[in-house]
């Protein structure tokens, strides 16, 4: 591609700013200075896809989903690749503790499929009270309600998704 038509696709080189401001602009309203500060080239954007409506099983005849194909879920927990090794794990325990792949399908879903779809739905609502929310009265009461909520009351709210034992691969 010739110079020329390089920075035509990328808009007019002096003025990044404005380029930035147009690409995020509640970054721009929240702090005007940082269009300016960051350029939008070196700003990664990666849109968050999620299954919104949970499967009603992860297993099909032979097939078993892990991870993302089963229960593709927001960031807002740090859950999404745990999920993918419990998933992993949990189907080796019922491979190498059923007499059948249809038995060791039907349990691994049985067993995996009520706890991926709780943190996924967990995750969601996480992403609707932090980076989603927005009204200025609603962040107060949120902000407002975890300083003066009890702290092992938090932790436990929070670890509560992480707490998992693997099964055991007799």
């Amino acid at each position: 591609m010739a110079r020329g038509a390089q920075r035509a696709a990328r808009g007019p080189p002096h003025r990044p700013a404005r380029r930035a401001a147009r690409a995020f602009p509640r970054l721009a309203r929240a702090d005007p200075r940082a269009a300016r500060r960051h350029r939008p080239e070196a700003v990664l954007h990666h849109d968050i896809h999620e299954l919104v409506t949970p499967l009603p099983a992860f297993t099909a005849g032979r097939v078993a989903l892990l991870g993302d194909a089963a229960h593709a879920m927001t960031p807002h927990l740090g859950q999404g690749a745990c999920q993918a090794l419990e998933d992993a794990a949990t189907l080796a325990a019922a491979l190498a503790g059923e007499p059948s792949v249809g038995a060791a399908l039907a349990r691994y879903d049985a067993e995996r499929r009520p706890r991926a779809q709780s943190v996924a739905r967990a995750a969601r609502q996480a992403g609707r009270m932090g980076q989603q929310l927005s009204h200025p009265l609603a962040v107060a009461l949120r902000d407002t309600g975890l300083r003066l909520a009890p702290s092992r009351a938090t932790m436990r709210a929070i670890l509560r998704h992480a707490d998992w034992t693997p099964p055991s691969l007799v």
